[in-house]
């Protein structure tokens, strides 16, 4: 078993029970999300330990998030409690203006999690663990967090980063600015066409590919397609796994199980092909409910999904 770090902030998400815009409305599902926590999440249930470090307010939302990491075995011992910021909240609104799209609308600015610092840091687990991992998005909520990443990619003997830019949380010219200063010797990152035109001005999968791997020495590029699948670069070679057509319920979180699954498949000794074919079904299971994680497949689940298609 391998062990792994995620940063990040835990977020309750409210999740709209019907389709449509927000204002029409009336019921909500609660969730517990967050990018690096969907990771932490699909890395822990293909079979690896990881650790959550970030902050919850001092609230009944807080213990919430920590108890659910807790019960999906997640180690929570590095989350902050804060008792002077309350825990982020983000809504999600279904199928407008895009049939199969989710939009979020984030309540979380000044929230605990925003207020994750380098002085939060466990620097001993953080040189131990075999991957630290963090996102795109927890580098955007706060200049702190954003330092907070840095420090401990500094400190990790390897690091794993998922762009997710978010843009309604920071302009395209920061994420740029601020993300290209940790893609150097990524032994992965996640990404797509949208955060790849953003980053290096190029959105097709294999011209990207080369930037990303010659350039910047990333060792494992995972390039999601949607609902055409995705693809990884791995020592100039590159594997595809097609998509599934399957009824879309939410597509939020299923690129966070589809990096995680693969991530922890790799680690777990599965070849690159096997493995994004695997993190190609945890992400279409995802998509099929309401809920960034709860959907996330062992593998025998995924053996089983295969088996069916």
């Amino acid at each position: 078993m391998q062990e792994i770090a995620a940063l990040g902030e835990i977020l309750i998400q409210f999740n709209s029970f019907t389709p449509g815009p927000l204002r029409y409305v009336n019921y909500f599902e609660k969730h517990i999300a967050g990018s690096e926590l969907n990771y932490c999440i699909a890395i822990t249930v293909i079979g690896n330990k990881c650790y959550f470090i970030g902050r919850v307010g001092d609230d009944e939302f807080g213990r919430n998030a920590i108890e659910y990491a807790r019960g999906r075995g997640v180690d929570v011992s590095h989350i902050k409690i804060d008792p002077e910021a309350p825990t982020g909240i983000y809504f999600v609104q279904r199928h407008y203006p895009v049939p199969d799209k989710s939009e979020m609308v984030y309540y979380r600015k000044n929230s605990a999690g925003s207020r994750l610092s380098p002085e939060d840091l466990p620097e001993e687990l953080l040189k131990r663990v075999r991957l630290v991992h963090s996102t795109g998005i927890t580098m955007a909520i706060s200049e702190s967090a954003k330092q907070a990443v840095l420090r401990a990619f500094e400190l990790a003997k390897s690091r794993s980063f998922d762009t997710n830019i978010r843009l309604k949380l920071w302009s395209a010219d920061k994420a740029r600015e601020t993300i290209t200063k940790v893609l150097d010797n990524l032994e992965f990152l996640i990404t797509d066409a949208d955060d790849s035109k953003i980053l290096i001005g190029e959105s097709d999968p294999d011209k990207a590919a080369k930037i990303f791997t010659e350039k910047y020495g990333v060792k494992y590029l995972v390039y999601k397609l949607g609902p055409k699948g995705a693809v990884v670069y791995h020592e100039g070679r590159k594997y595809y796994a097609p998509g599934y057509n399957v009824r879309v319920e939410d597509p939020t979180g299923a690129g966070d199980a589809l990096g995680g699954v693969f991530v922890s498949s790799i680690l777990n000794g599965y070849t690159p092909e096997n493995a994004i074919k695997y993190a190609v079904v945890a992400a279409t299971l995802v998509v099929t409910v309401r809920g960034d994680n709860e959907n996330i497949p062992t593998l025998k689940d995924i053996e089983k999904f295969l088996n069916e298609f």
